[in-house]
């Protein structure tokens, strides 16, 4: 019959060929996802890195002093220390006390981890220089002796730090020959009046009381800290790394309030 039409199935090349294409298109889908909400994610922490900044600076223009970190286990207190009066002059490092800042507290996996240099000559959380080295136009002239205190001080571990490479060496990165990369590596010491920093998608998926944060900040980013040294503010990003650090030096910042006062 001429109207007959013979019909067959796949053969198994072909069949191969057709599983081949759609697994490859599938695999394309999902990096691109994945970059997307990568760069989402990094979008959303510089964000919020920013708006913490400013809400730091308001809070130094009013209480002439920088804010003492909370230290409740995962920042669910919002408050400095914790909710708890004083500061004691061991905590430099714990979570952003939003609501000391005015800021709202976000859920758990977006909190900014918080660092402040606090030595017994220079505690810019409880100034106490002496104020006749600057004018005392509106109360602030102890902190401002203080960050003078902070600028003179030798760099050092003991403070929250981070590191800067050697010059014209490229700041460390992870690779998948070299996953991990230490924290407290060569180079300069750098003490920053504070810092900030914003964890992303947990790109090393450490998990564990450091959930968020990832490779050179899982130690700072634990409650208590077991290290102050923190990935500096220009290291790029990487496939295990995705953290933002946002750091003022006390020149800076000191540079910054004296401005104020003109």
């Amino acid at each position: 019959m001429h109207g007959l039409r013979l019909q067959r199935g796949f053969n198994l090349l072909e069949l191969t060929i057709v599983v081949g294409v759609l697994a490859l298109l599938t695999s394309a889908a999902t990096g691109t996802y994945e970059a997307f909400q990568q760069s989402r994610s990094y979008s959303e922490a510089s964000a919020r890195l920013g708006e913490s900044r400013q809400a730091i600076k308001a809070f130094v223009i009013r209480n002439k002093r920088l804010p003492c970190p909370d230290s409740s286990p995962k920042g669910d207190s919002g408050r400095e220390n914790g909710g708890v009066a004083g500061c004691p002059l061991g905590l430099n490092v714990g979570w952003l006390p939003y609501e000391s800042l005015g800021l709202t507290l976000p859920e758990q996996r977006a909190r900014i981890r918080y660092a402040v240099h606090r030595s017994s000559t220079a505690d810019l959380v409880i100034p106490a220089g002496r104020g006749a080295e600057f004018a005392d136009k509106d109360g602030s002239s102890k902190l401002l002796a203080t960050l003078a205190s902070a600028m003179r001080a030798p760099a050092t571990t003991g403070q929250p730090y981070y590191k800067l490479p050697p010059a014209n060496t490229p700041y460390p990165s992870e690779t998948p020959a070299n996953p991990e990369v230490a924290c407290n590596g060569v180079g300069e010491t750098i003490n920053p009046a504070f810092a900030l920093i914003a964890p992303g998608m947990d790109m090393d998926q450490a998990g564990g009381a450091a959930a968020g944060f990832d490779t050179m900040n899982n130690a700072i980013a634990m409650q208590p800290a077991s290290s102050l040294c923190m990935a500096p503010p220009e290291r790029p990003a990487s496939f295990r790394n995705d953290d933002q650090t946002s750091a003022e030096s006390a020149t800076s910042l000191l540079g910054w309030l004296t401005s104020l006062e003109r």
